[in-house]
């Protein structure tokens, strides 16, 4: 009898197990411009599955040191400091649990900060305006600035004397190139980068800064975004939609990630796994590449 209620209870207590939670924490709350300001991301409940921080994209935090002794404990700290006053917030974060199957994203809490002036109130005041003072007219204080628009009306002929002569010397401007389509760029930039053997050399910054690079410019010319000026926050809530291959959700933004992590974070990954992310690359644009109507034609029908 003893041995059955525990079991029992031991099954309840298993059942009644957290779930995973992530939260971030941005120290003080009030501060002035210029203070360091300290964010502490904390994930409990994940067991023994990985957990893969965000960093920081808002461009108002400018990232100073990043504090990754605990990570260990799922625990992942940054020093920011802004640079203006008023109040900010600094907006949720993806949080990836575990991995494969068993990955789920999780999002932190906004974080509020409020940023004072160093000057004290009274500098804020409007001080009553001085009378106006009216002086005498001098002619040479004219004078003195008649070279000005002498000089501006010389500029303006020369200006109009060398675009008239260049136009005649210059021999006529070949035709601008091409562009490829974006799939074969994307394959040429990606050769381009296995062959530079950037992990090799120790430069794994200058691999993903150029991976992320040619990722990004593949899907904004594909798809007529601006996925080049976009944070991976923000490509993450565009591939939400369903006009995008789900394999562009699923794999590249984790690669998009911690590329995120090695140039902000100064995160040293595997270099032996670099291959592994021209090779996504590689499968990635071939899987989404736009294809000729006739062959789109012949799936339909299918």
């Amino acid at each position: 009898m003893r041995a059955a209620l525990a079991i029992l209870s031991a099954i309840l207590w298993a059942g009644a197990a957290p779930a995973a939670d992530v939260t971030a924490t941005l120290s003080p709350s009030t501060a002035h411009v210029g203070d360091t300001l300290r964010l502490e991301i904390t994930a409990t409940g994940t067991g023994n599955r990985p957990v893969l921080f965000p960093v920081p994209t808002d461009s108002a935090f400018e990232i100073l040191r990043v504090d990754s002794s605990r990570i260990a404990q799922a625990r992942l700290a940054f020093t920011l400091a802004l640079y203006d006053t008023g109040t900010f917030t600094l907006r949720e974060m993806p949080v990836v649990v575990g991995r494969g199957a068993d990955a789920e994203t999780l999002w932190t809490n906004p974080a509020p900060v409020v940023i004072r002036s160093i000057l004290p109130d009274t500098a804020q005041a409007l001080q009553p305006i001085k009378p106006y003072r009216k002086h005498p007219f001098q002619w040479r204080e004219l004078l003195a600035w008649a070279w000005i628009p002498a000089l501006a009306l010389l500029s303006l002929a020369a200006w109009w004397l060398w675009r008239r002569y260049r136009k005649k010397s210059l021999p006529q401007a070949a035709h601008a190139k091409p562009l490829l389509p974006p799939h074969e760029e994307a394959v040429r930039d990606l050769m381009a980068l296995r062959d530079k053997k950037y992990p090799a050399r120790g430069m794994l910054k200058e691999f993903f800064v150029e991976y992320s690079h040619i990722m990004r410019r593949y899907l904004e010319r594909r798809y007529d975004f601006p996925a080049l000026e976009m944070t991976t926050f923000d490509l993450e809530r565009e591939l939400e939609d369903g006009n995008y291959d789900c394999a562009l959700r699923n794999r590249l933004l984790p690669a998009l990630r911690a590329s995120d992590l090695v140039k902000f974070a100064k995160f040293i990954p595997d270099p032996n796994g670099c291959a592994g992310y021209i090779d996504l690359g590689f499968e990635l644009v071939d899987v989404t590449k736009e294809k000729p109507h006739l062959e789109a034609a012949e799936e339909k029908a299918a």
